[in-house]
């Protein structure tokens, strides 16, 4: 077990640590219903990584990768997909290097919408960018390739996949929490979080992709080799 959580780390790691999806949920604990809706934002997320899920422990169970005979076959499987999820990493980063710095495209605009949105709709938008996003579809199935080697019963397998989805999004969770609880003094930390992600959002996220995109391509590649 402490195996197979050593593994998920660096997908864990890579998930959780988002600059934009952090500023969303600043931004809607300042909406007026607010924990209802930024709750509503991070259910929207851990709903998709749990479709997600289960589409892949699906998908492979029937091309016989769950089997014990395939064992092999899926730890090249796995490794293939840290060198995919690394090389998508960097792609990212360079995107967001070379991207001219002026505007903020379609993530600004997404942005500015959070602003006057409801709870329901905070849901799908949480389902939705992570459903329409390659890259976590990329990390979803390496984590369940990860659990799945792990050669655990269903119901153990199905649990790890769930505890890695809350993981993924607990600081959300611990924030809204103090948010609620103590609003006044949370809120000023809150606020100065987001100026700092906003003015350094572009910074942060090409060291954020070009630290996993090494560490991804590195296991990977160990693995293969």
């Amino acid at each position: 077990m402490v195996d197979l959580w050593v593994d998920l780390l660096p997908v864990l790691l890579a998930m959780m640590i988002s600059p934009a999806r952090t500023l969303a949920v600043i931004i809607l604990l300042h909406t007026p219903r607010s924990t209802v809706t930024a709750l509503g934002y991070v259910a929207g997320m851990v709903s998709a990584m749990m479709v997600q899920g289960a589409l892949f422990g699906a998908a492979m169970s029937l091309v016989g990768l769950t089997d014990d005979t395939r064992a092999d076959d899926l730890a090249v499987f796995l490794a293939a997909l840290f060198v995919i999820g690394g090389l998508v990493l960097l792609v990212g980063a360079f995107k967001i290097a070379t991207a001219p710095a002026a505007g903020g495209g379609s993530l600004a605009s997404l942005l500015d919408r959070l602003e006057h949105i409801d709870p329901s709709g905070a849901f799908k938008i949480g389902f939705g960018w992570l459903f329409a996003s390659p890259k976590q579809w990329v990390f979803v199935l390496t984590a369940v390739a990860i659990v799945v080697e792990a050669d655990l019963r269903t119901i153990g397998s199905l649990a790890n996949f769930a505890l890695f989805t809350i993981l993924v999004q607990a600081v959300y969770f611990v924030v809204i929490a103090g948010y609620a609880a103590a609003r006044q003094r949370v809120e000023p930390a809150l606020d100065n979080v987001f100026g700092w992600i906003k003015a350094n959002l572009r910074t942060a996220a090409i060291g954020l992709f070009s630290t996993f995109g090494v560490i991804f391509l590195i296991k990977g590649l160990t693995s293969l080799g």
